[in-house]
């Protein structure tokens, strides 16, 4: 007897549940450690680690700690979000009930994100039920995806991912099961509008997603009720409009994300600095913190060289992108393989040591992790297209032939503009938010969409298989559609590798030396790594418009962890020892020096550079 669809989807959601409650109640602690963001929501509740002064206001990445208490509210160092308002309920209850008298254990925010994702998880199971696709569907999403571990160790911390990535599953799931069912309708709403807040609450980056869910899916909301439609836009509109214009966060956070997107990403993609920072209004004695970035500064002054990158709002790209549109672009793929680690380089169980991702429990370990860790750079890369093109073209189906109605025509393209959308705008922001910086960690919610997405791929492909055999005429164009589709985005991801290969992509650190200034009559050591998505031929050393090729190919884990997709992340490390006599007259003016890396498509990329003066 086979199986019905609808209850294995409903399985799925309870065995996704039961993952997520193993991870959140195991004992140690289990979740990923502070390495500064917790801080902001903790210090927007005085809620800090107990631990001895000073240390429970500085980063603790080697593992989480358990234990909290509440202390004085800290205004200059909080970032409102909807991570706090959770937090802030779980210390209510906590103190309604007389529980805090010996702390508050990270545990109990742990739980209420696990009751949060319980009640939106079987709401869209009960609504979803008459209909065995989409039942399956969410299943399979909500175990594989959503309650993999490398999601729900967010759950046991204070950062802003939990709510980003329940807001948008939550969001897109109700949107989806009102467009084409009307069971538990009115929960249904207030889980989008709920939803839909939690997103533009969440953190600054996904402010402007929600009210864009809700005009894309706006057609399909207006079939269902005009009401509805109407109601959703409102609340995404004044979210959004209060959380990226309105709400007060700390200017630390927006000098930071500026100075890594312009002059570490934006400028330095153009090709043409100079020319660049006039775009931008920046003098040009920014020019040497081209490529610098908050935390690598080339051994300057930020406040002194370049203070003016600060004051860029983020919308200055614009004048980057009227002038010189491939400069996004370029920013775009520099990024993007960057953006493949799925997991956080930071401890994730409570202890004495330092227990990474892949070290956990069996039983605890992310196999989605452990899938994207192997998948080349170039595989990962068609990924991510295929996702974000997936949203123009089933708009496109839809304006041609899909038109919503109230039964939940073209229900499909619906959730395929959704996840395509949501890969797209979060690569966007990721690039223009803040560069390289974490760019894995900005791009969490388009990576689960590009897998969420497989997954409906693989359920769609069968279902429409079986639909073409039973009414071969009636599903002729959307077959024929479905294939031209395929084409377009066969034919656009190899355009855009070609692209790729020769555009400047590598990435790099000068480790050594890490200041301008050298020894006078002493040899200068040059040490770091370098990585490009096609391999790396040659690293350069070069002074004073004088080349000298470094040893390249020495070993090191690091930059694997950070970069498990680059052909070359295990024999990443450069070395080269420049001679004393070559800075023999950087004791008059400042000598330059480059690092040059020349990927094996061709092109060569300028990863850092710096002005190398003697000391007196």
């Amino acid at each position: 007897m086979r199986f019905p669809r609808e209850w294995i989807g409903l399985a799925l959601v309870v065995l996704g549940l039961a993952r997520a409650a193993l991870l959140v109640a195991h004992d140690p602690l289990v979740g990923y450690a502070n390495q500064y963001d917790m801080i902001r929501t903790s210090a927007c509740l005085g809620l800090f680690p107990d631990i001895a002064k000073p240390r429970r206001y500085e980063a603790t990445p080697q593992a989480p700690l358990a234990a909290y208490r509440l202390e004085n509210v800290r205004a200059d160092l909080c970032y409102p979000s909807t991570e706090v308002a959770i937090a802030n309920a779980v210390v209510f209850v906590a103190q309604t009930g007389d529980w805090m008298r010996g702390g508050m254990k990270l545990q109990w925010i742990g739980y209420a994100k696990l009751a949060l994702l319980a009640f939106a998880a079987l709401a869209l199971a009960w609504s979803l039920h008459p209909h065995p696709n989409a039942a399956l569907l969410h299943g399979l999403v909500l175990a594989l995806v959503v309650c993999d571990p490398v999601v729900t160790l967010w759950f046991n911390t204070m950062y802003t991912e939990f709510s980003a990535i329940w807001g948008l599953y939550a969001a897109i799931g109700a949107i989806c099961a009102l467009a084409i069912s009307g069971r538990a309708a009115y929960l249904l709403t207030a889980i989008l509008a709920l939803a839909l807040v939690s997103l533009a609450f969440s953190r600054e980056q996904f402010a402007l997603l929600a009210p864009a869910l809700v005009v894309t899916a706006g057609p399909w909301l207006w079939a269902r009720s005009p009401h509805l439609a109407v109601s959703a836009f409102g609340v995404a509109l004044v979210a959004s409009i209060i959380s990226f214009a309105l709400t007060p966060r700390g200017d630390l956070v927006a000098k930071t994300n500026r100075v890594d997107a312009y002059l570490g990403i934006l400028v330095p993609a153009t090709g043409h600095p100079a020319e660049a920072l006039g775009w931008l209004a920046l003098p040009q004695r920014c020019e040497s913190m081209v490529g610098a970035t908050w935390y690598l500064r080339h051994g300057e002054n930020l406040d002194e060289q370049c203070p003016e990158a600060y004051k860029l709002d983020s919308f200055a790209f614009l004048g980057i992108a009227q002038r010189q549109p491939e400069a996004i672009a370029r920013a775009v793929a520099r990024v993007l393989p960057a953006a493949q680690e799925l997991g956080v380089d930071l401890g994730t169980m409570a202890g004495d040591r330092r227990v990474a991702l892949n070290e956990l429990p069996w039983w605890l370990r992310s196999p989605l992790h452990a899938v994207q860790w192997r998948i080349p750079t170039a595989l990962y890369a068609w990924m991510v297209m295929a996702t974000a093109m997936a949203a123009p073209l089933a708009l496109l189906a839809a304006f041609a032939w899909a038109r919503p109605s109230d039964e939940g025509s073209g229900a499909p393209l619906l959730l395929a503009m959704l996840l395509g959308g949501t890969a797209l705008y979060s690569i966007l922001t990721a690039v223009l938010g803040d560069g390289l910086s974490e760019a894995a960690r900005h791009f969490l919610p388009g990576n689960l969409a590009i897998w969420s997405g497989l997954l409906a791929l693989a359920v769609a492909i069968p279902a429409s298989i079986a639909r073409w055999s039973g009414a071969p005429r009636a599903s002729a164009l959307p077959f024929a559609a479905s294939l031209a589709a395929v084409v377009a985005i066969a034919g656009g991801g190899t355009l855009a590798i070609r692209w790729a290969q020769a555009q400047p992509l590598a990435l790099g650190v000068l480790e050594t030396p890490t200041s301008r200034m050298v020894e006078r009559g002493k040899p200068l050591p040059i040490f770091g790594w370098a990585i490009d998505p096609f391999g790396v031929e040659a690293v350069w050393v070069e002074v004073s418009g004088t080349r000298q090729r470094a040893q390249y190919g020495i070993p090191g884990g690091a930059v694997r962890r950070a970069f498990p997709g680059y052909p070359d992340a295990d024999n990443a490390y450069f070395s080269l020892e420049l001679p004393a006599e070559t800075f023999a007259n950087a004791a008059q003016q400042p000598t330059p020096v480059r690092i040059l890396v020349r990927s094996r498509a061709g092109p060569t990329t300028e990863v850092d550079r710096r002005r190398i003066e003697v000391a007196p």
